[in-house]
């Protein structure tokens, strides 16, 4: 990967420039050395890691999925996604997970002194990155819901201010996916300081699996694609309904994506 520029192959999928051919060093690499060519008119330069729950719920909520539309980086986090890929002839060869995104990035970030903004989900979470990172700033906002608008601009202006001080090379968000996503389109509705070009990217609890406050799956489990059945048994209250039931909706997502490449090969051929 050339520094400061994309050079990996985009595959498209389910709407979405998914990262294809690079491997999770690349990616932290190209976030690292990024600099400020190819940033959108907004001035921020967004990732996101969709896994299945995200694309279900941006088949259901369009600004969502606008965010991740327009991100320039979207890993494709989910094992089914991957096996969907395969299905439709659009492969993607690996996972690109937001957890292994995170550690091989912030090794960098603590290893360089570089400043960020970590908008962390808990006083412990926060405490745990800083005895790694002291220079670094820690947001830890009290708890809302993602439609209290008033909640999300108080956290967009600590955000701006954060960011004119320190001037960082990203903002990472810890926060449940649709927090995280109504976040990013209050921040990016100002534009950073000129000059600046920074990361805003939705990590949701990958931060919390790199200091150890949740437990990963085994590196077997991971490599075959179950860690989300090893999530589910390790909290079924939490995650039965959504895995077991919302996100069933994947399977006619997939039905039209099917039938879309299919006809895009039907027309292409005429």
């Amino acid at each position: 990967m050339g520094r400061g520029h994309v050079t990996v192959q985009r595959v498209q999928l389910f709407g979405l420039d998914f990262v294809g051919d690079a491997t999770i060093e690349q990616v932290a690499q190209h976030v690292l050395d990024a600099d400020g060519d190819g940033v959108s008119a907004a001035g921020w330069r967004t990732m996101v890691t969709p896994n299945v729950d995200h694309l279900v719920r941006y088949a259901q909520h369009p600004a969502e999925r606008a965010v991740a539309i327009d991100a320039e980086l979207v890993l494709p986090d989910g094992a089914p996604i991957i096996w969907a890929s395969r299905l439709l002839g659009s492969r993607l060869p690996r996972r690109l997970t937001g957890s292994d995104f995170f550690s091989a990035w912030w090794q960098q970030v603590c290893a360089r002194g570089l400043p960020v903004v970590i908008v962390a989900s808990s006083d412990e979470l926060a405490a745990r990155l800083n005895a790694q990172h002291p220079h670094a700033e820690y947001i830890v906002p009290p708890i809302f819901q993602a439609t209290d608008a008033a909640a999300i601009a108080a956290l967009a202006a600590q955000i701006h201010d954060a960011v004119g001080r320190l001037r960082p090379a990203a903002v990472v968000v810890g926060l449940a996916m649709n927090k995280g996503h109504e976040l990013e389109r209050v921040v990016r509705s100002a534009a950073p300081p000129e000059g600046t070009a920074p990361w805003f990217m939705l990590l949701g609890a990958s931060a919390e699996f790199h200091v150890g406050l949740q437990r990963r799956a085994p590196g077997w489990v991971q490599r075959s694609g179950l860690e989300w059945c090893y999530r589910l048994v390790s909290h079924p209250r939490r995650l039965a309904k959504r895995y077991l039931v919302d996100d069933i909706a994947f399977v006619p997502l997939v039905w039209r994506e099917w039938r879309h490449t299919r006809h895009r090969t039907r027309s292409a051929a005429s």
